[in-house]
């Protein structure tokens, strides 16, 4: 530890992103990045912008992008909804705006990494509660107690969407806030979007990463009653998003027919994927995501099979925790890039 370094960051690592390479020739399929390029809409509205807006801080609440965020989710109106520089800043100002530190943080395990170096960062406890063999919630979770529970749906890494109705059954139970992480849902069938209405202690987070293909903006949206909301910008910075990402992502939620005729390709191509990697022997359950989670028991191990993918120049995903240590988690890419991934693993495992 280093003597001017906080003590409690003398045990945290970091969160560990996906391996983004230096050089080209590589099929990218570990950070769930969307395959494809954002809505025209997009590159016209930050083309057309007044570059003298440039000398001026940004609208500090991103009116017009929580006003069409609005509109979008079908919340009464924009305070119902605050942005962030990503999903990551919104959940960690979730844990500044209502936990303190020593409080009791509830997760499915596995779940997305982050939330435990977040829970670490902030001085709170995470429990793990597992999720059982067919990565569904367990009666363990709706017993449990404290002051937030992070509940990712669909689920990072299984892909895993949890039904609506348990869901439900989850919020009107717990005592504390229930931050519902949808990342993924524009993947799936369905969303909990109008559970802040019906219960007061519910948040639903966005990203406008995946599905509106933005990552390189980094925008993130919360969605709760307004008394929530008014507890995120009392800790927010000032001017979180920038005005390059305010633009970007009120041309992007607004074009709506785009976004959804890129995400069709993505399930078609997910389900192509998926009975290739069935087709190979992987263990790979139905997912809501834009990722699959391809269990292998044969050989070599997963972790060889990441190692080996890398060779031919295809990247994807490896947690060497104890239940996921026989997994790859696969992005989906183009069919073109899915097909170069499938053509690896079969040279791979029949060598």
């Amino acid at each position: 530890m280093n003597k001017y370094g906080r003590k409690i960051l003398a045990d945290v690592d970091g969160y560990t992103p996906g391996e983004q390479p230096r050089e080209g020739g590589f099929v990218k399929l570990n950070t769930n990045e969307n395959p494809y390029p954002p809505s025209p809409k997009v590159l016209e509205a930050i083309q057309t912008m007044d570059m003298a807006d440039l000398r001026k801080y940004p609208d500090p609440m991103a009116t017009a992008l929580r006003r069409a965020c609005a509109r979008c989710y079908g919340v009464p109106g924009e305070d119902w909804v605050v942005v962030g520089n990503g999903m990551d800043e919104i959940l960690a100002m979730a844990l500044r705006a209502f936990v303190d530190p020593g409080d009791t943080i509830v997760a499915a395990y596995p779940t997305y990494t982050l939330y435990e170096v977040l829970c670490r960062l902030h001085g709170c406890s995470l429990n793990y509660i597992p999720l059982d063999d067919d990565f569904q919630l367990t009666p363990e979770f709706y017993a449990a107690r404290g002051r937030l529970c992070f509940l990712t749906r669909p689920n990072a890494p299984t892909g895993v969407a949890y039904p609506r109705e348990e869901v439900k059954r989850f919020c009107d139970a717990f005592k504390g806030i229930v931050l519902i992480d949808e990342a993924y849902v524009d993947f799936g069938d369905d969303s909990c979007m109008d559970f802040p209405e019906q219960f007061d202690n519910v948040i639903v987070t966005r990203t406008f990463s995946k599905s509106y293909g933005l990552a390189g903006l980094r925008i993130g949206t919360a969605v709760a009653r307004p008394e929530l909301i008014r507890e995120f910008v009392k800790i927010k910075d000032s001017y979180n998003l920038n005005t390059f990402s305010q633009a970007a992502g009120l041309a992007a939620i607004e074009d709506q027919d785009y976004m959804k005729m890129r995400t069709a390709q993505i399930r078609a191509s997910r389900a192509r994927l998926r009975d290739a990697l069935l087709d190979m022997g992987f263990l790979v359950p139905e997912s809501s995501s834009n990722f699959l989670l391809a269990r292998w028991n044969g050989t070599p191990s997963a972790a060889a099979l990441f190692e080996a993918l890398r060779e031919h120049h295809v990247l994807v995903r490896y947690f060497p925790q104890p239940r996921l240590k026989n997994a790859l988690r696969i992005s989906i890419g183009t069919d073109e890039e899915c097909d170069r991934l499938i053509d690896a693993l079969r040279d791979i495992i029949t060598r």
